[in-house]
Parts: C-alpha cells; sequence; structure tokens
C-alpha cells in the first residue's frame, strides 16, 4: 500500500542497548535501526527489551520509554531511520483483567484473537502508542512492525483448545462458509486424530477436524488484516508496514498446522503490509548449509511484497547469557571468526539474490564483538547500495511447490520416526536442495499460472501433494506436467479430491501406485514422473543426479550451495582446494567477496577454496 520506492531495508537490531554496537555500525554505514518498545516477555520468561515497559493499565502509558529508546539511538545515529516493532502481545496485567478468557496471547494466540474485550483493549493502545511516535518523531519511522503471538512471530500454542469466545467464532466461521454449524470445536482426539504410517487426516473421519484447523489459521490471518487495516489508519502511505508470517517451510511437529500460518496466502495479499519476516532456518545454519527463508519467497514476490531476512545467526562471540540465573548452552554458536565471516558473507548473499531486505539480529548482544565483522558488513553494504534490488530473485531451473491446502491433513502431533512427515515434508527437503549446486526458488502451488518464466523450469518437486481436485489437476496439465519436464513427487499424492479419499488416484496422476515404498521413475506422456517415499530417500547426490538428467545446469561439482541471478554468483563451500565453477556462459568473473582471480572471459571460473569459504563473483558477459 505505501508508495514510496526503496531498496531493501539493511539495519540492526537488538534486545538490548547494545548503544556501543549502534555507535559502531552507524560508522559502518548503517542508517536503519530497529526499535522494540515491549510490555511483555519472552518464552523463558525474561523481559524482551532492557527498557521498562510502556502500557500500564487500561488508558495508562508511560510513553517515555518509548521516546528514549528511539531518542537513545538518534542520539548516537541522527540521520537514522527507524524500524519500530509494535509488540500488541498480552501484559501480565491484562492477562489477569480477562482471566476468565485465557487472553495470554503469547501462549494462546487464538485465544485472545477471538475475544473481543482483548481486541478492543489492544486495539486502543495500538492507536495510542501510533499516534505518540508520529506526533513526536514525525518522519522518523521508516517501517512498523506488527507481532503478535508466540515469540512476536503471530503462532498460536493453544494446541486448539476450546473456549467459549473461540467456539463462538468458529461457529460463526463454520455458518458464513456454509458448513454445519458445530456444538463444540472438536475434542483433542479428534483434533489429533490420523492415519498411519504418514500421519494424515482423511475426509471421511476427519472433516470438522479438517475444517477446525482451517478456522484457527483463517483467525490468525483474518486479525491480521485487522491491525493492518487499524495501523493503516494512523500512519504515512509512505511508511512501510510488515510482520513475521507465512512459515510453512520451517514449522514441524506440533506446529506446522496448529502455528495458524497456512492462510499465508491471504496475508500475503493484503494491500496493507508491504514485507514479511522470518529467520533463517534453524537446523541448516552449519557450515556447508544454507538455511533459507521459512516462507515461499517466490509467492512473496508474485504478491508485489518484499521478504525481510532476520540474521540472527549466532556468532561466535556472541552471548548466550540472559541474566546470571538464566543461560541458553543449546544454542550452537559458529566455532571461530573464520566461520562467522563465511556465515555472514552465505546469510548477506542469500538476502542479495532474493531481494530480501535484512537486519542483523544482535539478540542478547556481543555478536558482532569483532570490529573485523562489522567491517564485513560494511563491505555487504556497500555492496548492497550498488546492487540491492528487491526484484531480484535466483534465476533457476528448479522449483518447489507448496500446497498449504495439503498440508492441512498432515496431523503434526503424529510423529512415526520412520517419516516425521512435518519435520521432513518441506524443512528436510530444502535442507537437501540446499546442497543442490544449483539455484531453486519456492512458490505455493496456487502462483503456477501466474509465473512469468515458467518454461524455465526443468524439476519441479510437488512435496506431498495430498489433495488435488479437479481444478488442480487442470492446473497441472496445462502447465507443469509437460515440456519434458520432470516432476518429482514424494511421500504421496492425489489421496483427496476435498471431500472424499482417492488414493487410486495417485497411479493415474503420477504412474506410481498408492503405498510403494521405493524410488520409482515413470516415463510420461511428455513429461518424466518420479516418486520418492521419503525426503530421506533424496538426499543431496541423488537430487544432483535427477537435476543433471531433468537438463539442470550445476555449477559445481560439490554439493553445496549456490545462488545465481542477473550476473551475480555465489558459492558457499566447506571443502578446501581448486576447482572450476561450471558457468552457463562465458563471462569475466570479478570478485566481491572471496580473494581475486585472472579476469578474462571463461566458462570455467578456477577457484582454490579456503574452507570454509563464501564467495561472491560479478560476472561481466564476455
Amino acid at each position: 500500500m505505501s508508495t514510496r520506492i526503496t531498496k531493501p531495508f539493511f539495519a540492526y537490531r537488538s534486545f538490548n542497548k547494545e548503544l556501543e554496537t549502534v555507535k559502531r555500525f552507524y560508522e559502518a554505514g548503517i542508517r536503519q535501526f530497529c526499535v522494540f518498545s515491549s510490555n511483555t516477555t519472552n518464552s523463558l520468561g525474561q523481559n524482551y527489551s532492557e527498557y521498562p515497559f510502556n502500557w500500564y493499565f487500561f488508558n495508562e502509558y508511560e510513553f517515555e520509554h518509548v521516546d528514549q529508546q528511539i531518542q537513545d539511538i538518534l542520539d548516537i545515529a541522527p540521520d537514522a531511520e527507524i524500524l519500530f516493532m509494535i509488540d500488541l502481545n498480552t501484559p501480565y496485567w491484562l492477562v489477569r483483567q480477562l482471566q476468565g478468557t485465557l487472553c495470554d496471547s503469547m501462549l494462546g494466540l487464538t485465544d485472545a484473537l477471538t475475544t473481543p474485550a482483548w481486541r478492543d483493549a489492544v486495539t486502543k493502545y495500538m492507536h495510542d502508542l501510533l499516534t505518540h511516535v508520529e506526533t513526536t518523531f514525525p518522519g522518523r519511522i521508516a517501517a512498523y512492525i506488527l507481532a503478535c503471538g508466540q515469540t512476536d512471530e503471530w503462532m498460536d500454542y493453544s494446541k486448539g483448545r476450546e473456549l467459549a469466545c473461540k467456539l463462538k467464532a468458529f461457529q460463526e466461521w463454520s455458518k458464513a462458509h456454509g458448513y454445519e454449524i458445530p456444538e463444540c470445536i472438536p475434542p483433542i482426539s479428534r483434533r489429533f486424530r490420523s492415519d498411519a504410517p504418514l500421519g494424515l487426516r482423511n475426509d471421511e473421519q476427519d472433516a470438522e477436524s479438517l475444517r477446525f484447523w482451517r478456522f484457527v489459521s483463517a483467525t490468525v490471518a483474518d486479525s491480521i488484516a485487522y491491525f493492518a487495516r487499524e495501523a493503516r489508519k494512523l500512519i504515512p502511505d509512505t511508511t512501510k508496514l510488515g510482520c513475521f508470517f507465512g512459515y510453512i517451510l520451517e514449522l514441524c511437529g506440533g506446529r506446522l498446522v496448529e502455528c495458524g500460518h497456512l492462510a499465508y496466502e491471504k496475508v500475503f495479499s493484503l494491500p496493507e503490509l508491504d514485507f514479511f519476516i522470518s529467520p533463517g532456518d534453524y537446523e541448516d545454519r552449519d557450515m556447508g548449509g544454507a538455511a533459507g527463508a521459512m516462507s515461499p519467497n517466490g509467492t512473496i514476490h508474485l504478491k508485489g511484497k518484499n521478504y525481510f531476512h532476520e540474521i540472527d545467526h549466532r556468532t561466535s562471540t556472541g552471548s548466550m547469557v540472559m541474566n546470571k540465573h538464566v543461560t541458553l548452552p543449546w544454542m550452537k554458536r559458529w566455532a571461530n571468526e573464520k566461520e562467522d565471516i563465511a556465515g555472514l558473507r552465505r546469510e548477506y548473499c542469500l538476502s542479495l539474490f532474493h531481494g530480501a531486505s535484512l537486519w542483523w539480529f544482535d539478540m542478547w548482544g556481543k555478536f558482532y564483538e569483532s570490529q573485523a565483522l562489522v567491517d564485513e558488513i560494511a563491505s555487504f553494504k556497500r555492496i548492497n547500495d550498488r546492487l540491492g534490488d528487491i526484484t531480484r530473485q535466483p534465476e533457476a531451473e528448479v522449483a518447489v511447490f507448496v500446497d498449504p491446502d495439503s498440508t492441512f491433513y498432515v496431523d503434526d502431533s503424529y510423529i512415526n520416526p520412520d517419516t516425521n512427515l512435518p519435520m521432513n515434508l518441506y524443512r528436510r527437503l530444502l535442507n537437501n536442495l540446499n546442497r543442490l549446486g544449483a539455484p531453486y526458488r519456492v512458490y505455493s502451488f496456487n502462483d503456477i499460472p501466474a509465473i512469468a518464466d515458467l518454461d524455465r523450469i526443468r524439476l519441479a518437486i510437488l512435496p506431498g501433494f495430498f489433495k488435488v481436485t479437479s481444478e488442480k489437476e487442470a492446473i497441472l496439465k496445462q502447465y507443469l506436467l509437460k515440456q519434458g519436464r520432470t516432476i518429482l513427487w514424494t511421500y504421496a499424492a492425489a489421496l483427496s479430491d476435498g471431500t472424499k479419499s482417492t488414493h487410486a488416484h495417485m497411479e493415474e496422476l503420477t504412474g506410481v501406485p498408492y503405498g510403494t515404498t521405493d524410488m520409482r521413475t515413470v516415463q510420461q506422456d511428455g513429461w518424466t514422473s518420479v516418486f520418492a517415499p521419503s525426503t530421506a530417500a533424496i538426499p543431496p547426490d541423488v537430487l544432483r543426479t535427477m537435476a543433471l538428467s531433468a537438463g539442470v545446469h550445476l555449477f559445481t561439482d560439490e554439493a553445496e550451495p549456490v545462488w545465481y541471478c542477473n550476473g551475480l554468483l555465489m558459492v558457499h563451500t566447506i571443502k578446501s582446494g581448486k576447482r572450476c565453477i561450471h558457468l552457463k556462459r562465458p563471462a569475466v568473473p570479478h570478485i566481491l567477496l572471496g580473494h581475486p582471480v585472472d579476469e578474462h572471459p571463461t566458462d570455467c571460473i578456477e577457484y582454490d577454496f579456503d574452507a570454509p569459504e563464501t564467495l561472491l563473483i560479478e560476472l561481466e558477459e564476455a
């Protein structure tokens, strides 16, 4: 909705004051800083902010604490732009005032969102806060971020528990959608019922459960829409507005469906919102991995919005000490400064190649104690000033199409150790793809008709495509199942048409019968069908072989992360030594991050890697 065209945000953030680090980032050229003026505590029960709370009771504020937090930044960085996080979570006093409704939004987001008294109180607070900030610091706020739910990321941890207000909302939603009005929310025995071995719901036995979990995601999406509309009434059109959301690629056991992120396509389409934030994947942050967005960035691009990459990766100096009583020994840090540099380069390149904004999240401080790391970030900023582009996407011949409609069938409380579907369906699939040696994109299935360069895709992956309606099948046949393309299906496909089980249809669609437990390749009319019974069956080496067979260009001979787009190339590796980087066409390489090479036209860049290392090359057309 905002009209100002900008480069991607490039910012610094910390939970703590860290004013000395703010000064060093400012001296390094960073001009955007995040402020989080919180009234709540984190999942460890510790205050999110070192500044005092500002909301003390109904209509009772101490906004001077907000002013101080902003002014502390401006005293160090007088021309700074502020990215302001709005804490919509329930202060403890409001939890107690509404005690009959269990309105702790951190622990039960939909408990709060379906309670009118909670919404009224929080809306009034947001209105008063925004009015104050816009009056006191006019023109200073570059963006606002709506924060609510578990870890401020709009995640519902209520596990669908029944409350009076939630039941009423479910009944109203059911009536509006033409469903039979339920007498109650499905009890826990039905909410989490599924069929072995995959742990999938079916249309006949789990119809009400499927409707309920759709209601949960719809409630979160509609509430984000509500708060976005209310915020837009009070902030300039030129000010950006965003939130954390859409984590279908990351959430796993007990969270994939339950957390309420599956209506992300609706949220990404909201005209009031400009960007969506997520940290990098938490499981693939070690050297040799590539983390990646938790949301389908291809979908975000198609909606005309921006992805915002939260780089909260733990450097070797990062503090894991909350206070003298609370430490976080389970949070793994990179081992040394060499790994820090390779890792930060990799995360910056992820942002660059995906047109993403970013902030360097110095969570509890000390992440950037090394001046060498701040100097690195200064070099990234110079690159970003020249090359950062919110429209950039990887030039990929591989695409993953996730289907939130099918994902509702996954019982994310059911963990079969042999399949672990909630973890492996998307998250570990992308971890394997990170080592393909070629770039890939991630879209939602509904994006397919709108992808302008779909003809480029040689390998299309449809993980867990469980629900196939006649409309979906028509899209498959019109756009994907053609042109000699390879289609990879995982776990199962076409088990439902949306009203009944259709297990037999899997073989009609894919050429492979339901229940097949080994890898299968079936030549179809004009395309190749490949079935993998699990993510474990397609490790990086198998994916690389499959991609080569499909006609995908691999840039490296090793299974390692690669991004490529419009004359830019990144390689991240944990293997030292001299080897060839295979280009699609001859070009003159100019090293932006890494050591120099001969700058002459070539289609094979000879580079001597000193691992771990992340290499960024600008390619001049020969």
